[in-house]
């Protein structure tokens, strides 16, 4: 049997990135981003080191000229490596914002988180709640956009998987998908609060809400949904 159809919403250069990855599992996978990242502002000042939630934040600062290797308290696998390779000294790395503010240490320098301008929650006030010297600054917007006539057409056609990584984009999501199309939708969630935000009830959710974590969940579900 044919695996289902997956239709990547993430950001084009991630979603580019995870397409070859799933190249291997034999299914028809489409991408239609629902948003744009693209730098804004300008480059902050570093006092004394960065914090990274999103592997957008690294490709902004690298596209308007950031350098230097600054000491990096990051959240998740993909943004570690991601910093890593862009020269950023790698510290620490927690599963969310809520693990990063928490094992950041009591002798971290000043840092600054480099961020959209779009967030939820707020990690550099949470840091200041626990003692450390944090501030943060937008370097980046993230513009939604909505799905392609092909992503509407696969919609409309069956069921396919669509993976969600972040609550504004499964509320975008929820607005895109074309009218009576909702009831085809399989989605794989990247954490509860995803899942919370998604139109319909996630078939899998990622074990951690990381990207190798993800890629699991939806090789998972292709499993279990005649993949």
């Amino acid at each position: 049997m044919r695996p289902l159809p997956i239709l990547l919403t993430r950001p084009r250069a991630a979603s580019t990135t995870l397409a070859a990855r799933l190249a291997d599992t034999g299914a028809t996978v489409l991408v239609s981003p629902l948003l744009e990242v693209s730098p804004m502002g300008a480059l902050p000042a570093i006092p004394g080191g960065v914090l990274l939630t999103s592997p957008a934040a690294i490709d902004a600062w690298t596209a308007m000229g950031g350098a230097g290797a600054w000491p990096a308290w990051v959240v998740g696998p993909e943004t570690a490596r991601r910093a890593a390779a862009a020269g950023f000294d790698v510290r620490g790395v927690g599963a969310d914002a809520a693990a990063l503010a928490a094992l950041v240490p009591e002798d971290a320098p000043p840092l600054v988180h480099l961020r959209g301008e779009v967030q939820r929650g707020d990690l550099a006030g949470d840091l200041r709640a626990r003692g450390r010297a944090a501030t943060d600054a937008v370097i980046y917007r993230q513009t939604a956009l909505p799905l392609t006539a092909p992503a509407c057409a696969l919609l409309r056609a069956g069921p396919t998987l669509v993976p969600l990584y972040s609550p504004r984009t499964a509320t975008i999501f929820g607005t895109e998908c074309p009218a009576g199309a909702l009831d085809h939708v399989r989605a794989v969630c990247l954490s509860r609060a995803v899942a919370e935000a998604a139109p319909v009830r996630p078939v899998a959710m990622a074990a951690r809400p990381d990207g190798q974590a993800m890629e699991s969940a939806i090789r998972k579900a292709l499993a279990a949904n005649g993949g």
